[in-house]
């Protein structure tokens, strides 16, 4: 996340503001981080500075005074409001401050419809011979194997881009074909099963990439973490328009497809 931007947190909710959005730019939020949201809780920072607090306290009245100041705002910002205010308090409570409330009962409702998009077996077969083709993202053989693996694991197992990318090698159980998710989203660590096939692909990645040390699973090139924004970038204007797919919403879906369609396409084909 650029710095410029974590340094406008201030008082006494600082340090924890800058962790919960490194949290969600982890877990693949980085647009949303850049944008609005970023702004959303830079303006709660300021409203919770307000009281003066001597020490991290989240009350009831406390969220309450801050719901109150959207009340003359639409019916869908003021659900967001209420989405902020829980996701921080929830944050807050899983690094251990006890006075914490949290407002688990919307009170302003969302309209249920949004569709997600699920990529046809055809549309993953396309994607898949894009992929697996001589000249399928760059002339690099190293980006071509990256490509190759992370795209399966997603579809596979239904992982977000960013819980991907935060795999550490020692994430990845082999023998047991099994990864650890550690600190997902909700701040929630699960396991996650694989099948020998899609472990023919880690194993394959692993041996031609890995670095000594317990470093990152897909370590970028240049060492550390690789981007979000350029991985998912690449797939909606590389790989999507290689495969004959439109990036635009189509088939009254609320978006068009993107990297995330990946964990709703696994989520609908699971069983299968």
């Amino acid at each position: 996340m650029k710095t410029n931007t974590i340094k406008e947190f201030t008082g006494i909710f600082k340090k924890e503001f800058e962790n919960f959005l490194e949290y969600k730019y982890a877990l693949g939020q980085y647009k949303k981080i850049e944008g609005k949201l970023l702004y959303d809780y830079l303006a709660l920072n300021r409203f919770l500075d307000s009281y003066k607090l001597d020490e991290i306290a989240l009350t009831e009245e406390m969220t309450s005074a801050y719901l109150k100041t959207a009340e003359h705002l639409s019916q869908s910002t003021r659900h967001h409001y209420e989405c902020n205010i829980r996701q921080f308090a929830k944050f807050l409570k899983s690094q251990g401050y006890e006075n914490i409330y949290i407002q688990y009962d919307c009170a302003v409702k969302m309209p249920r419809d949004y569709i997600p998009y699920v990529f046809s077996y055809g549309e993953m077969k396309r994607i898949f011979a894009v992929l697996d083709s001589r000249n399928s993202i760059h002339d690099c053989y190293d980006s071509q194997l990256f490509y190759q693996t992370l795209i399966r694991l997603l579809y596979c197992t239904g992982l977000r881009l960013g819980e991907a990318l935060e795999l550490k090698i020692g994430d990845v159980d082999f023998a047991g074909n099994i990864i650890t998710v550690n600190n997902g989203k909700g701040n929630v660590s699960r396991l996650v099963p694989f099948r020998d096939s899609m472990g023919k692909w880690l194993k394959n990645y692993n041996g031609k990439k890995a670095k000594p040390g317990d470093t990152y699973f897909f370590e970028s090139p240049s060492g550390g973490r690789r981007s979000n924004g350029s991985i998912s970038k690449t797939f909606r204007k590389t790989i999507l328009p290689k495969a004959g797919i439109s990036r635009n919403s189509v088939n009254g879906h609320s978006r068009g497809p993107c990297i995330h369609s990946l964990r709703h396409t696994f989520a609908c084909n699971a069983l299968d």
